[in-house]
């Protein structure tokens, strides 16, 4: 979805532009079957920038009234970052699990621009899209409509179209026009809509036999983490004291598998003076999981939904042991690092996985001796 203002002096014009893209938008996604997983990535910013795309809504199923909500709180601005989009777009399906379907991986693009304001080389930019679409490893398709694109536009945005294999661009002119487009090509929630499923081990039962079931992944970490392998975005900033889980759904008999990157400033610079003035103190910002296959304290994590985990993650919420909060999480992964100075979430981490507690990390002194 194009949420660029290229132009400043026409903000207001195209703020209004916007504003029926979104509705459009929110109107198609609200149209598409129960079955069907859909995802919204926004493109449009600073050139310059990576944020200039970002996922607005991960993949998942029975997301039509989320994503309607969500694309209304986008605020339009800067470039339209059209090959960044459709790059950001293709890398969503690279992945164990996002819900890659088996019979149809649809990208939708809905644009008010035909060329990529963020270079001068439109050939360039449709090559990268032909080769990386080329280079996915599975089948996509592509469906672009434009929206109010200038008519010098409209051929570059067609050239596109072919290199990744696509119809020709759909063309609508006025939001009474835009939104009958896009729902076309929305799978509509009558019996015609085809179900995807999403892949699984050999041998599992299908997609829509499976029922599906609330997981969590914990950030209990000072230090800022990024996690990637989840269907949604899951990161934290340095001593965040929000935003320290992200939520979504598995199937029974998937598997992901998770891994983290811990980075930024020290989460404790003015703590023990003792450590900060100790030439041998090296901060601990290596991640460890608990509540994954491979055990606790592992440096990647997968989880596979089998029904076991499930129905003892139930019974280890409802205990009376269980701590605070764990009832309504029922399923957790937690990464976690053991610096000394923010030991109690790494202790919090493996308590709500029901995994052993970590040993005390040992302690460098000034002198070089440990202990």
């Amino acid at each position: 979805m194009d949420a660029s203002v290229p132009v400043p002096a026409a903000s207001t014009r195209r703020g209004a532009d916007f504003a029926a893209v979104a509705r459009a938008v929110g109107s198609a996604a609200q149209n598409a079957g129960e079955d069907d997983a859909l995802s919204l990535r926004r493109f449009g910013g600073d050139c310059s920038k990576p944020g200039n795309t970002s996922q607005v809504v991960g993949s998942g199923t029975s997301q039509g009234r989320k994503i309607a909500d969500s694309v209304r709180r986008v605020t339009p601005g800067g470039q339209a970052a059209l090959g960044s989009g459709i790059a950001a777009a293709i890398d969503d399906f690279d992945g164990l699990y996002p819900f890659r379907g088996e019979k149809s991986n649809r990208i939708i693009v809905v644009t008010s621009s035909g060329r990529d304001a963020c270079t001068s080389d439109q050939r360039a930019l449709i090559k990268d899209a032909h080769d990386k679409a080329q280079a996915a490893g599975l089948e996509l398709e592509f469906r672009f409509v434009g929206y109010k694109v200038p008519a010098g536009e409209r051929a570059d945005l067609g050239r596109l179209a072919t290199a990744v294999n696509a119809p020709a661009p759909r063309f609508a002119d006025t939001a009474d026009t835009l939104t009958p487009e896009l729902q076309k090509l929305m799978p509509p929630k009558e019996h015609e809509a085809r179900k995807v499923t999403v892949p699984s081990r050999p041998g599992a039962p299908e997609t829509s036999a499976r029922p599906e079931h609330p997981f969590v992944v914990g950030l209990f970490t000072g230090w800022a983490v990024n996690v990637t392998g989840t269907p949604v975005r899951c990161a934290a900033t340095t001593n965040a004291t929000t935003d320290r889980e992200c939520r979504f759904t598995m199937r029974e008999g998937d598997s992901i598998t998770l891994k983290a990157a811990v980075s930024g400033p020290n989460p404790n610079p003015m703590g023990d003076l003792a450590e900060q003035n100790n030439p041998h103190y090296e901060p601990r910002k290596t991640p460890y999981w608990y509540g994954c296959n491979e055990g606790p304290r592992s440096r990647t994590c997968t989880v596979t939904m089998t029904k076991e985990r499930v129905e003892t993650s139930k019974r280890w919420a409802d205990s009376a042991s269980s701590p605070t909060g764990m009832a309504a999480t029922r399923l957790l992964a937690c990464v976690t690092t053991e610096e000394t100075s923010v030991l109690t979430l790494a202790r919090t981490c493996a308590a709500l996985t029901g995994s052993k507690a970590p040993p005390n990390p040992e302690v460098t002194y000034a002198d070089g001796s440990i202990g």
